[in-house]
């Protein structure tokens, strides 16, 4: 079966400079030789995240206009880089999951990039990018 991500013609159409990468591994064993240097990278994360950065906010201020524009509320469901220095800064620390989400975790934090994983045993199809349906509100009292 093809992991290759499916984005949605409009969103082609609203951003003819979008890119996405999606790397696929499988059967990886995760091994982390100096297991320091992952600790200090984190660490790193952690206090970057309690200091103003200009090019980190504008990365995630643009991603807020990009998740409003995809029918979502930045507010409400932010990227997962905005989640996780929002946490950072109320935790104090970044979530220990395990190495390889650790390590994609600290970046994110560090540049405002928005990075994740997924385990492609448990999708229904392909994944696909595609701007959000909304909501339509249905008032019994109507």
């Amino acid at each position: 079966m093809s992991f290759t991500p499916l984005i949605a013609p409009e969103i082609k159409a609203r951003y003819p400079d979008f890119h996405l990468i999606s790397i696929v591994v499988r059967n990886a064993e995760i091994d982390v030789p100096d297991a320091q240097a992952l600790n200090d990278t984190i660490a790193a994360a952690e206090q970057a995240a309690l200091r103003d950065d200009a090019q980190r906010d504008a990365h995630l201020a643009a991603w807020a206009v990009a998740y409003e524009a995809f029918g979502t509320k930045a507010n409400r469901t932010p990227c997962s880089a905005a989640a996780l220095l929002k946490r950072v800064r109320k935790d104090g620390s970044l979530p220990r999951i395990s190495p390889l989400v650790d390590a994609y975790n600290a970046v994110s934090v560090l540049y405002g990039v928005p990075i994740g994983g997924e385990d492609l045993d448990l999708y229904q199809g392909v994944p696909r990018l595609s701007v959000a349906k909304r909501a339509i509100r249905h008032d019994p009292a109507r």
